[in-house]
């Protein structure tokens, strides 16, 4: 059998699908069941002399089934590794949706980010918690992969999306005077091409594979100098969501220093502030608005936390709106965001106020997380007071819609996505109910977080201590 110009054969006793090329071979995973089609279908890893197979402990083992000495593989040309669903699909998830309730603008056109430390500088930084385990996770691949053990150190950590018109031509991680430090880049895929996004291929200029499909849970590991030149294709439609870190070996530049300094200056336990402990607070409103080139004066472009709201089919209201209005008054859009909202879905005004927009944000994004495999028995029901909406309130919520999101169609153009079930089925009662388990799940965070704090301040380093729960 033909595959790209090589033959292939399945190994019974590798459990494994492996095309021969003059180069060498390549590796497949391959299901259980031998009926199957392989994961994905895409290459691991090629090495002009040896191959290397990704089993389901992401070990690396040669075509004798024998372990690869990291050395080796390192050595590589062009050293790279693929691990197929690295990341779990519920990982993926949550990560989808602190990055949709927490994002702002990205360093790139059409490119939106979500940093740690802009996390805890948005009184979010029990959201950081979720990454710890991946952070350690990847660190450790990386330096057994390249032969680098204890080496290295977390030079960034970040979630990245990639909209409509995103892309970038060849280039290495390290291309960048600033940028010198980067040693090793991981990437993971948080959602999938062709089915979330179109465009957005990943590409090396040299070695193989050649093209990588970015599936969710899917990571990509490689060097960050000129042995792993790449480009990414420009994105047509949907939104590609990535987690990315970068490994360095200077010490300098650790990560985790300039967060636990930015933790320390957070009232953790603060009497006065525990009853609002779980409530963000937002960043300057030019971080969000797009095109960014447009913040300095809001006559054209959106609030990107509002347009979020908009493609799943939600509105803002707020009785300050009408204010808007009144040429004698001194209050802007984004004083009002600042304030207590409503949220509105249809003709319907859900009595529940929210601190501000990104309160509102991340509780209809946590919806949108956890309602379509909640079941009934684990929502706590709450009172759900539903407000038909009038002719008051509609001229207050289109008075707040003009003024954060004056290009509608741009905002449907970089958040709307054909397969991601933007007008999922609603309903009121459930999202009541969802309200409080967002409260709940902050709260653990929260609490979490002032745990490990203390232990992470005296080592200087942020890690998972399995003794504190």
């Amino acid at each position: 059998m033909d595959i790209f110009g090589g033959s292939i054969r399945f190994d019974s006793v590798l459990n494994s699908l492996i095309v021969f090329k003059d180069v060498g071979f390549w590796a497949f995973d391959w299901e259980d069941d031998m009926n199957r089609a392989p994961n994905h279908g895409t290459v691991l890893h090629s090495m002009s002399c040896a191959t290397i197979q990704i089993n389901k402990d992401h070990n690396c083992h040669n075509l004798a089934g024998k372990p690869i000495p990291p050395s080796e593989m390192a050595n590589s040309d062009h050293p790279r590794l693929i691990l197929h669903s690295f990341l779990s699909p519920e990982t993926c998830k949550e990560l989808q949706f602190i990055h949709k309730s927490c994002s702002t603008i990205g360093y790139r056109q059409n490119v939106f980010s979500t940093t740690l430390s802009h996390l805890i500088a948005t009184n979010s930084p029990h959201l950081i918690l979720p990454f710890i385990p991946l952070r350690e996770k990847l660190k450790e691949k990386v330096e057994e992969y390249f032969g680098c053990e204890y080496e290295l150190f977390i030079e960034f950590t970040g979630l990245i999306s990639w909209t409509k018109g995103a892309s970038i031509g060849w280039h290495s991680d390290d291309n960048r005077p600033y940028l010198k430090q980067r040693d090793y880049a991981a990437v993971c895929y948080l959602n999938s091409y062709g089915v979330d996004f179109s465009g957005g291929l990943f590409h090396f200029q040299d070695g193989e594979p050649a093209t990588f499909v970015p599936m969710a849970g899917d990571a990509l590991l490689y060097t960050a100098d000129s042995r792993n030149i790449h480009s990414v294709d420009e994105i047509t439609g949907g939104e590609r969501l990535t987690l990315t870190l970068w490994f360095s070996r200077d010490k300098s530049h650790d990560e985790d220093f300039k967060l636990i300094s930015f933790l320390t200056k957070i009232p953790l336990n603060n009497p006065d502030t525990r009853s609002n402990v779980c409530l963000p607070l937002p960043a300057s409103q030019n971080m969000y608005w797009f095109p960014p080139e447009q913040s300095a004066t809001y006559q054209s472009g959106f609030d990107i936390r509002c347009a979020r709201l908009h493609v799943l089919g939600y509105q803002l209201y707020s009785t300050n709106a009408r204010l808007l209005a009144d040429e004698h008054s001194s209050r802007e859009f984004s004083d009002i965001i600042l304030e207590p909202l409503h949220v509105v879905r249809g003709n319907d005004l859900f009595d529940y106020e929210f601190a501000n927009i990104l309160h509102l944000l991340q509780a209809v994004q946590f919806y949108h997380w956890k309602s379509p495999e909640l079941k009934q028995s684990e929502v706590k029901m709450k009172p759900t007071k539903i407000i038909s909406v009038s002719t008051s309130h509609q001229e207050n919520i289109q008075l707040l819609k003009r003024q954060l999101l004056k290009d509608l169609h741009l905002a449907e153009t970089i958040f709307s996505s054909g397969n991601d079930g933007e007008r999922m089925e609603h309903d009121w009662v459930s999202f009541s109910g969802t309200v409080g388990l967002w409260e709940d799940y902050t709260s653990k965070l929260w609490h979490n977080l002032v745990s490990r704090l203390p232990n992470w301040i005296a080592n200087q380093s942020i890690f998972l201590d399995q003794a504190v729960e």
